[in-house]
């Protein structure tokens, strides 16, 4: 990894950092031999920032973190399937453009031996934030019915409409306002998107009706099977309608619609809410109240190793 100054036209005359030659295995090609199987792909990146301040203070906060670049981008790439390059590149642009605010970005990707007489086959592109409009967006998931089936599948079903950028463990946890029923498994995810808050609400209702959520108007709190919600929608306080007959803490009835709050409220009232959220963002601040997740989830279990509140279960088993 460097940074060097781009002097070029499509430099956009930033400062550059460079990323080199990422060695990853992911699911990726559309040829039956492909299908199911992990293959080696290398991904180069060029960071459009400006380095001056940091060529100042050496200090890593007034840069690009490119260790947390190269994490969000292995851990999506690693955990993600591809059909075509073209968009394994694109993914990865967004990655850098809306979680870690660089003003462009150069992706060049490449499959090696893809092509007969060929050493790789890859793309090169060059993106700025016009290009997408993404959010950064955090969900929590919850299942106490069949909850390991329930929860994988969900994910696969995530995935098939957003950009999951990270999930927590599954955390198993005794459930609340109602005790007289199983334990839950409660999970939080970070994911981007490109869609309204309300059209991703509906959305997971879609994928909450396809996994059989079945709600009881008398029984809010009861067992389900799957349970979708939007926790923090970047740093904003908003609200949206849906027309939905979801009822909870997070909402109320306006004329024949449902309106929803983020943060959800729950984030500061129930443990096996933050704790999710603070693994997988534990330096993000709560819109509201200023503090990291990872000191609400400190204060709410009364722990500084929180992410030990709740056993780890195996999801994949």
């Amino acid at each position: 990894m460097s940074r060097s100054t781009c002097k070029s036209p499509s430099g956009r005359g930033y400062d550059v950092i460079e990323i080199d030659n990422l060695r990853l295995r992911t699911e990726i090609g559309f040829s039956q031999h492909e299908i199911g199987k992990k293959q080696e792909v290398v991904i180069s990146m060029r960071l459009g920032c400006d380095v001056s301040k940091a060529g100042k203070s050496d200090d890593v906060s007034d840069s690009v973190n490119y260790r947390d670049v190269a994490k969000d981008v292995i851990n999506y790439v690693e955990s993600a399937s591809f059909i075509l390059v073209e968009k394994l590149a694109t993914d990865v642009a967004r990655i850098c453009i809306a979680v870690h605010k660089v003003p462009w970005v150069q992706v060049r990707a490449h499959k090696p031996q893809a092509l007969r007489f060929s050493d790789s086959v890859g793309v090169l592109i060059e993106r700025t934030p016009e290009d997408f409009s993404d959010s950064v967006v955090h969900l929590s998931l919850g299942s106490n019915i069949e909850p390991r089936r329930n929860l994988r599948d969900a994910l696969a079903l995530l995935k098939e409409n957003v950009l999951v950028l990270k999930v927590s463990s599954p955390f198993l946890t005794s459930p609340q306002l109602q005790t007289d029923q199983p334990d839950f498994i409660n999970m939080a995810v970070r994911i981007l998107t490109e869609m309204a808050p309300a059209q991703l609400k509906t959305v997971l209702c879609g994928i909450e009706r396809s996994l059989l959520r079945v709600r009881d108007p008398n029984n809010k709190n009861g067992p389900r099977t799957i349970d979708l919600d939007i926790s923090l929608w970047g740093s904003e306080v908003l609200e949206y309608s849906v027309v939905d007959k979801k009822a909870g803490s997070n909402h109320s009835l306006l004329n024949g619609h449902i309106k929803k709050k983020v943060p959800d409220p729950d984030i500061l009232r129930f443990t096996h809410v933050v704790v999710p959220l603070a693994e997988i963002s534990p330096h993000m601040k709560h819109p509201t109240n200023g503090s990291t997740l990872a000191s609400v989830a400190m204060e709410i279990t009364g722990r500084k190793d929180y992410h030990k509140t709740f056993p780890i279960i195996e999801l994949f088993r």
